[in-house]
């Protein structure tokens, strides 16, 4: 798979090494192991010291911190990952880190403004105390986003070895801190667990910015000027034209992955939410962790090498392991949760506190959806490679609209057990239309055009199709 002709290296590997794709899978999967190790014991111990209405509190903060990072550092992080490879010529450097970083600046801004408003709204309901609460939400979202951006740069740098460092140092940090401060203050509230998950991020977002400072320093001396100029600003467009679907998309992904506490929590109670939220993490997080794990590594590699010609040999190769990759995720669920169904209340009684066990049940459950949806986004990484994002966002905000349909039905007449079978099955159904997509038979891939409304245009330009104009890809054959 991989090669070496007249000098240069062609073909899929990271380098002319054999074994540089097991070291960067090794530092891939050093990070996600770590990050699994750390939500299953981290979960375990707050879930011993927390009430389930706490956990609840909790689990909403984090999910709307996760509802910043799906809508604004996903998007960023996709296009950086997306572009990296045109960024890192030298007349396109400023371009590009001014591109990301005007994106980041503008998401934390927006993040403060949605949350004051928030903050606002909360104080007349009078629920619960929301200052505290909600400045900290806001706070680790800015942190999440920053993050998120700098993971998705180090991995379109291919620098992974720190990228997993980082990762696993930081999931293991926030929970021992927020375990940490519940011990020393005697307060085993959700504040006091943001309080933990806010330092282990700003600790992490140090890290990240010392290694820019040596990863990006050759940007420092480019001098956008005279004939350099356009080029710039044509590369901001084109990220932008990339990244703004993947808003709409991304939001869908959190509709999707999230809203199903916020139809409990209306239609149910804090315990309720509390409850579902810790089996979520230790059955539903897991596998989109193992499909994340594939994707970082492959998402990077597949970019590259479709850089300069989109059909070529290199690409279907590493397409085809992808396919196969999301086949197995399910398979693996599937698996797991007919297992677990006959073994959940032992699972239970190992990870989860007393007061959580009554809902062992959603293991195996749980588990089956976390893998049709891991399955799904690595299948759907494909629309992402043909540039067709619009398409992507489109896929997603109509399965968004299904998803949050089911839930609030789901959870008016069921609470979690409606909650459960609408998971189930709007990430069943998710996997079965991503396997559709992936099949790319000529009928199917018909009306997705249709769906899309693809102009005859965007179709046959160059820079439409692939987000870089035929001077740009020129450059890069050079390069």
């Amino acid at each position: 798979m991989s090669g070496q002709r007249n000098g240069k290296h062609t073909g899929i590997s990271p380098s002319g090494d054999p074994g540089a794709w097991i070291r960067e899978a090794f530092w891939v999967g050093f990070g996600v192991m770590t990050s699994v190790m750390a939500l299953l014991v981290g979960t375990r111990f707050l879930t011993h010291m927390m009430s389930t209405g706490e956990y609840g509190r909790l689990a909403l903060a984090v999910s709307l911190a996760a509802l910043a990072v799906q809508i604004f550092g996903e998007p960023i992080g996709k296009t950086a990952v997306r572009f990296m490879r045109i960024g890192r010529r030298p007349e396109c450097r400023a371009g590009f880190c001014s591109g990301w970083t005007f994106s980041f600046l503008k998401a934390a801004a927006w993040i403060f403004l949605l949350g004051l408003a928030g903050i606002t709204t909360q104080s007349f309901l009078s629920r619960f105390s929301a200052m505290a609460y909600g400045m900290l939400t806001c706070v680790f979202a800015v942190f999440l986003v920053f993050n998120r951006v700098a993971l998705a740069l180090e991995d379109a740098a291919r620098k992974r070895r720190f990228r997993g460092m980082m990762q696993g140092g930081f999931e293991a940090g926030r929970f021992l801190l927020a375990i940490m401060l519940i011990v020393l203050l005697a307060a085993p509230e959700a504040v006091t667990v943001l309080i933990g998950f806010v330092l282990a991020a700003a600790l992490a977002a140090g890290g990240h910015i010392l290694y820019f400072r040596r990863l990006f320093r050759p940007v420092r001396d480019d001098v956008v000027s005279g004939s350099n100029r356009r080029v710039h600003e044509m590369d901001i467009r084109s990220m932008r034209a990339f990244q703004l679907p993947l808003i709409v998309s991304n939001g869908g992904i959190w509709v999707v992955m999230m809203a199903d506490r916020w139809t409990l929590i209306c239609f149910g109670g804090a315990g309720d939410v509390g409850g579902y939220s810790a089996v979520y993490q230790l059955a539903f997080i897991p596998m989109l962790v193992a499909g994340n794990f594939l994707i970082l590594f492959l998402e990077p590699i597949l970019y590259q090498v479709t850089g300069i010609n989109q059909r070529n040999a290199s690409s279907f190769q590493v397409l085809r392991v992808n396919h196969y990759a999301a086949l197995g995720i399910a398979i693996i669920s599937f698996i797991g949760a007919i297992v677990l169904f006959f073994g959940h209340s032992t699972l239970g009684r190992i990870f989860l506190g007393a007061e959580f066990r009554v809902y062992s049940w959603l293991f195996p459950w749980l588990i089956l959806a976390g893998g049709s949806f891991a399955a799904s986004q690595q299948l759907l990484l494909k629309l992402s490679c043909d540039m067709r994002t619009g398409l992507l966002a489109k896929v997603w905000g109509v399965t968004a609209l299904v998803a949050l349909s089911a839930y609030m039905a789901g959870a008016f007449f069921w609470q979690v057990k409606g909650v459960v079978a609408a998971v189930v099955g709007v990430n069943l159904c998710l996997l079965l239309f991503s396997l559709c997509i992936a099949a790319g038979k000529n009928r199917t891939m018909v009306l997705l055009k249709d769906f899309a409304n693809e102009s005859p245009a965007s179709l046959k330009h160059p820079r439409a199709r692939h987000g870089v104009s035929p001077d740009e890809r020129t450059g890069e054959a050079r390069g």
